[in-house]
């Protein structure tokens, strides 16, 4: 029995036509659905521009010629080691830690003006502008002591900087200020000075304390409290001196 080369032929056609159905699906499907991940927002474009069409968390569809770009509005951490220069041209850095988020409000605003990268953009240089502006303002010994007053300066300058594109500020952490090691070892040894300096004036203060307690005790050792106070302490004894104005060593005037 020759084999129907016809029916094979339709079969393989079919079979084509089958993974051809598929993979258009496949197509449709990774190119319709979107999946937008908790505390995300998807931002719809068509043909490079907004349609004003945010997407929420969860499944949604779009038509194949459209692209969605996904932001994170929860709250994100960035740290950033700052360099500046302080009011008494002390060199200075710095590891600021910021957390912020993105005003979900405002979403599509921020893909129109800023873009995906609006962290590079933005909120990177906004940190090392306002830190070498805050720096400028104190000393650097007034960086170390005044480090609330730093920090709320830094917050109201990224606050002014930033909350206008859109990106709120919830905190700022400062971690440590570095300085060049002339000027640490200049502190440590300052420190060290003020407290030799601290216990030299202890120690004086104790003597004078000592000296005015030995003379306010003299004076009142009258000659009568002496007499007394001999008289107390005798044991019964004769003693083995008598002195030309005293009897058993007691004065006798």
């Amino acid at each position: 029995m020759k084999p129907n080369y016809q029916m094979s032929a339709g079969v393989t056609k079919r079979i084509i036509i089958a993974v051809m159905a598929v993979a258009l699906l496949l197509w449709l499907v990774t190119t319709v659905v979107v999946t937008v991940g908790t505390g995300k927002v998807g931002v719809v474009t068509q043909f490079g521009q907004v349609t004003g069409r945010e997407m929420g968390e969860g499944l949604a569809f779009k038509v194949p010629w459209q692209q969605v770009t996904v932001y994170d509005v929860r709250v994100q951490k960035e740290e950033s080691r700052a360099q500046a220069a302080t009011n008494d041209l002390q060199d200075v850095s710095s590891v600021l830690a910021l957390n912020y988020h993105l005003d979900r409000g405002r979403i599509s605003d921020i893909h129109r003006r800023l873009g995906p990268d609006y962290k590079v953009r933005i909120v990177d240089p906004a940190v090392q502008e306002v830190f070498k502006s805050a720096s400028a303002k104190f000393t650097a010994a007034q960086l170390i002591t005044n480090r609330a007053e730093v920090k709320n300066d830094v917050v109201t300058s990224l606050k002014s900087r930033l909350e206008s594109r859109g990106i709120v500020v919830d905190d700022l952490s400062i971690v440590d200020f570095q300085f060049s090691p002339d000027f640490a070892k200049a502190i440590e040894q300052k420190q060290v000075a003020q407290q030799n300096a601290e216990r030299a004036q202890f120690t004086l203060q104790q003597a004078q304390k000592d000296a005015e307690a030995q003379a306010a005790q003299k004076a009142s050792l009258t000659p009568e409290i002496l007499q007394k106070q001999a008289i107390e302490k005798w044991d019964g004894h004769l003693p083995t001196y008598l002195g030309q104005n005293s009897v058993f060593g007691i004065p006798n005037r």
